[in-house]
């Protein structure tokens, strides 16, 4: 590789003479390197605008296409590198270009503000920095010369670049030839903080052409006994098709999905067998397809897949066919909804109390855990009805499925339909591309907890009664029934006959949900568990927090059993860890806890700001009731101020002012 040019140091001169330049075609001697002025000759014979405010590189799609296909495995090569370089860079808000042997730019890493800047001005991918479309710059001059070169702030044909610096090198195939192009760009002052950066560059590009000359000579074609040896051992379904798409190979599995046996599927066109506009798209564009979520075939039968397509370069990385990866949604949607679904960590034996209530709703729960039926769990807010029904899924033979839960009154009623059901590719505007299961479809043997679910519109508990009673469902803008294979539990912190009553909860959606019934009492109605659970609190809390609380005080134990606990044990584990967090000494005060009246009896915040017995200001009252009211509705700003008594605006304006 030929030795680079040394930056030539900024000068006054160097503005006055671009100036020079632009308007006679001259520049003063000795001001402007040779390379960086007979680039400006060039720039200005091809009648390039000095002014001009974006790259006018436009080439069609097919030209796009084709270039990038044709550079392939230099792509895939100097990927790795690029990213490395680019790590260096990342601070000076640097940008990486990969470009052919013309200056197309293949590949452009960036962030930033620099990345913002060449996006404005067209430097993407598919547009280019030779000099007929970017003027002067490094890669055009390394590319023209043969031979790294770095630019200096106001050496630039172009004058909005002139604030920038940038370093590049070419890159040769092992016969010598130039076939692409390495350059960083950076804001004016990176040759400072990074002064050997032509260096950098220059060694990562003989770092490409190393791995280009390794991978070309180690090559090797691998046997067809060996491919047929590899592809029937693989639990995926695999395709492969040469450069017309012919089929060439075909494994079992892929036998299986696709109903086609080897002997029928060799040398035919795949795009005759699967009519799936995204496959053909693909294929006939050379683009990867990246575990997309496809139907092959519309018609019965036929399963749901996880499509990939991955094109094959030779040696020389000239595109030689494809290979399709084929996994079935069924085969991969348990292992998917395990791993996506909540952490079901509870069992019966974290469920804590000695109360006769609370050993009773344990003792019944254990009994409903081995039934597929339905449960309908009720409890205040609070009370751990999520708890109980991960104790339940995980003492069910559904234990080692998936347990999703999903918070009905926190969903807006317009995005909990998708969020149950799914949705297919182009339902709405915003969805993902593919489309997307629903919660239904990933709890799939395993358990969907609805938590809140009087919080449902009627219009969406006629389609969950729907569901239960026909077993099956469809995606949101699909055409094809997935049968339901997850177990149902729901809950509420609602009397669901009165709701009934009162026209808010369907009756016939009730009598199917209340299959298995169980009460969750209060903390008010076992306070023998409060000791209990206080001092579980602190000892979990002082670990969690580093601190070293050694237990409570008679007194201060006495006031939290004296207390009403309206957001029952959740408050409880809440004052807790206040106290545990603010107190002075080894064992938690009645000091350590607010000094707040018995509750009990009361109605509403108004009564607890009226109460002549408070020693707090009304303001601290005021901000107390509304924290309270948005822990116990867990954030549901409806619930918050229902529980107030007041208006969102109000709830909004009193949340801004504390």
């Amino acid at each position: 590789m030929k030795r680079g040019s040394a930056a030539m140091p900024l000068t006054n001169d160097l503005r006055s003479a671009w100036e020079q330049f632009m308007a006679k075609g001259m520049a003063p001697p000795g001001t402007i390197r040779k390379e960086v002025l007979a680039s400006w000759r060039r720039c200005r014979a091809s009648g390039l605008d000095p002014h001009t405010q974006i790259l006018t590189a436009a080439f069609s799609e097919t030209e796009k296409a084709r270039i990038l296909k044709d550079n392939a495995g230099l792509i895939s090569t100097a990927r790795p590198f690029l990213k490395g370089i680019f790590e260096l860079i990342r601070d000076l808000h640097g940008v990486c270009f990969l470009t052919d042997y013309d200056g197309f730019i293949l590949d452009v890493m960036g962030m930033g503000l620099s990345w913002e800047y060449c996006q404005l001005k067209n430097a993407v991918i598919g547009s280019s920095l030779h000099e007929r479309y970017a003027g002067t710059n490094s890669l055009a001059i390394a590319l023209h010369d043969d031979k790294p070169f770095q630019l200096m702030p106001g050496e630039q044909y172009l004058e909005i670049h002139h604030l920038a610096t940038c370093a590049s090198a070419p890159i040769h195939s092992d016969a010598g030839k130039i076939i692409g192009g390495l350059m960083v760009a950076a804001p004016a002052g990176t040759q400072k903080k990074l002064p050997h950066l032509l260096c950098t560059v220059t060694t990562v590009t003989q770092a490409i052409e190393n791995h280009i000359c390794l991978k070309k000579h180690s090559y090797s074609s691998v046997t067809s006994t060996l491919i047929n040896e590899a592809m029937g051992g693989m639990s995926t379904g695999i395709i492969l098709l040469d450069d017309q798409h012919r089929i060439s190979n075909i494994n079992p599995v892929a036998e299986r999905i696709t109903g086609y046996t080897l002997a029928e599927a060799v040398g035919r066109d795949l795009r005759d067998l699967f009519l799936h506009e995204e496959i053909i798209s693909a294929l006939e564009q050379t683009r990867e397809l990246n575990e997309e979520e496809l139907i092959l075939q519309e018609f019965e039968g036929m399963p749901r897949c996880i499509v990939s397509i991955k094109p094959i370069l030779d040696q020389d990385s000239g595109f030689i066919g494809n290979v399709l990866h084929l996994r079935e949604v069924k085969d991969i949607k348990k292992v998917v909804g395990k791993m996506a679904g909540s952490q079901c960590r509870y069992t019966f034996s974290d469920i804590l109390g000695k109360s006769p209530q609370i050993k009773k709703v344990i003792n019944l729960a254990r009994t409903i855990a081995v039934s597929p039926s339905t449960v309908l769990i009720y409890g205040e807010s609070g009370t751990g009805k999520e708890m109980l029904a991960q104790a339940i899924h995980n003492a069910s033979d559904r234990a080692q499925g998936p347990f999703f839960a999903l918070n009905c009154a926190a969903i807006p009623h317009d995005l909990i339909e998708s969020e149950l059901f799914g949705y297919e590719a182009g339902t709405f505007t915003g969805a993902i591309k593919g489309g997307r299961c629903g919660k239904l479809e990933l709890s799939e043997g395993g358990t969907l907890f609805l938590d809140e679910v009087n919080g449902m519109s009627l219009a969406m508990q006629a389609k969950l009664l729907r569901v239960l009673e026909e077993k099956e469902f469809l995606r949101l803008g699909g055409s094809r029934y997935i049968p339901l294979d997850a177990r149902i539990i729901v809950a509420t912190n609602k009397d669901l006959l009165e709701e009934v009553g009162a026209g808010t909860f369907r009756g016939d959606l009730y009598y199917r949900l209340n299959v298995l019934e169980l009460k969750i009492p209060p903390l008010r109605e076992r306070s023998g568990d409060i000791e209990l659970l206080a001092r579980l609190f602190i000892q979990t809390v002082s670990r969690a927090l580093d601190r070293h609380i050694r237990g409570i005080t008679p007194d201060a134990l006495e006031f939290l059993k004296s207390r009403p606990w309206r957001g029952n044990v959740r408050e409880l584990k809440n004052w807790i860890e206040r106290a545990v967090n603010l107190a002075p000494g080894p064992l938690l005060t009645r000091e350590d806890f607010p000094a707040e009246p018995d509750m009990a009896g009361k109605k509403g915040p108004q009564c607890a700001l009226a109460s002549p017995h408070m020693t707090a200001s009304l303001p601290q009252m005021e901000q107390q009731a509304i924290l309270r009211a948005l822990e116990e509705s867990r954030g549901n700003v409806s619930e918050a101020c229902r529980r107030l008594g007041i208006s969102r605006t109000t709830l909004y304006r009193k949340v801004k002012k504390y």
